[in-house]
């Protein structure tokens, strides 16, 4: 009968455990694959169905049309998750704010008490002094060339000029110089005693929409009127006369700025509306503030571009002067009666409208 070798026993023994051992060790690594594999691909459902709105917003702005996943949208479960990552981003942003203004207090508070010198605040307001210089020169910069940009023409273009007895005296000069520099003609409708309040006696909205219909070659009008319109008006509808500030009246007068500008704006012409300038007489000067606003308002309103005439002959305030200080000298920009323009002032508003004006050549 043999005899077991206990050498060998051993050794049966050993190779035993050990492919046991291997037998757990291979088990264990395919079932911790297993285990990675199932949680990357639930973590990636659950942030698919969480971030869906910024898929769909991807995929929609990448390749121009709906994201597959929009056909899940008609299961309430999965609009769920949607509405949960709209939350949890909201409020991500909410805490990560918070902690934003947390730490900008803490630094604001240890400059303050410890790091800004009396010295240290003086050149830091000094810099934010001249850092809002520089942002105002370019911010200037800039609505000067789309002041540019907004009233170019060519030498085929025309100009239009609309007012009363201010135009006529303003007018001249700019035509002139677009003759004269740039061979361009200007349409010189200004008529004196005209306004906006009196249509019976002339009526400019439909004599500009009448004049723009026939002359396509108009690309800008220039419009200067109010000194005639200070006075109660005839009632459009009829009965008693709209009281002038009335509510009524204003609504009537600014219903008429903005006539002229559609209709200039529905045939491609820019409009550039000078507002009324101070007068001497107390009252009148205060008619003219009041117009001022409203035509100012108007204006702008209209998307139109206006010039406020007041500053351009020197008047601050709303104070009424004859001269503009200009280099230490005094011109005088208004005629005796306090309501006209002297040579120099004319000349003065001209070269404001000449200078906006972009001719390209």
């Amino acid at each position: 009968m043999p005899t077991s070798n206990p050498s060998e026993m051993t050794r049966l023994n050993f190779d035993y455990d050990h492919a046991t051992t291997q037998d757990h060790i291979e088990n264990d690594h395919w079932q911790g694959v297993l285990y990675t594999v199932v949680f990357l691909v639930v973590t990636a459902v659950l942030g698919i169905w969480m971030m869906q709105n910024s898929v769909n917003a991807y995929y929609q702005q990448t390749y121009h049309q709906d994201s597959p996943l929009k056909v899940l949208d008609k299961y309430p479960m999965w609009q769920k998750g949607g509405e949960l990552g709209t939350l949890f981003y909201a409020e991500h942003n909410a805490v990560k704010n918070s902690i934003q203004q947390h730490n900008q207090y803490i630094v604001d508070t240890f400059n303050h008490d410890y790091a800004y010198t009396t010295e240290y605040k003086q050149q830091l307001a000094e810099k934010a002094k001249q850092e809002k210089i520089r942002l105002a020169k370019e911010a200037a910069a800039r609505e000067h060339q789309n002041l540019l940009n907004q009233f170019s023409l060519t030498k085929n273009d025309q100009v239009f000029f609309a007012g009363d007895s201010l135009m006529q005296g303003v007018a001249p000069f700019v035509q002139k110089y677009l003759l004269e520099n740039y061979d361009i003609k200007t349409v010189n409708l200004s008529k004196q005693s005209t306004g906006l309040s009196y249509p019976s006696f002339f009526d400019w909205p439909k004599t500009i929409q009448e004049t723009i219909a026939s002359h396509p070659e108009i690309k800008i009008l220039v419009v200067f009127l109010g000194p005639n319109d200070p006075w109660d008006m005839p009632n459009p509808k009829g009965g008693t006369y709209l009281k002038f500030k009335s509510p009524e009246w204003e609504a009537v007068y600014r219903s008429r700025i903005k006539e002229i500008i559609d209709t200039a704006q529905q045939h491609n012409v820019r409009v550039m509306w000078l507002t009324p300038p101070n007068m001497r007489k107390p009252q009148l000067n205060e008619q003219m503030i009041y117009l001022n606003q409203v035509v100012a308002d108007q204006v702008q309103k209209s998307k139109a571009f206006f010039i406020d005439s007041r500053p351009i002959l020197g008047n601050k305030n709303n104070v009424y002067s004859d001269y503009l200080v200009k280099d230490g000298q005094s011109i005088k920009m208004r005629s005796a009666d306090g309501i006209h323009f002297s040579a120099e002032g004319q000349k003065a508003i001209a070269n404001v409208i000449s200078q906006h004006l972009n001719v390209i050549q």
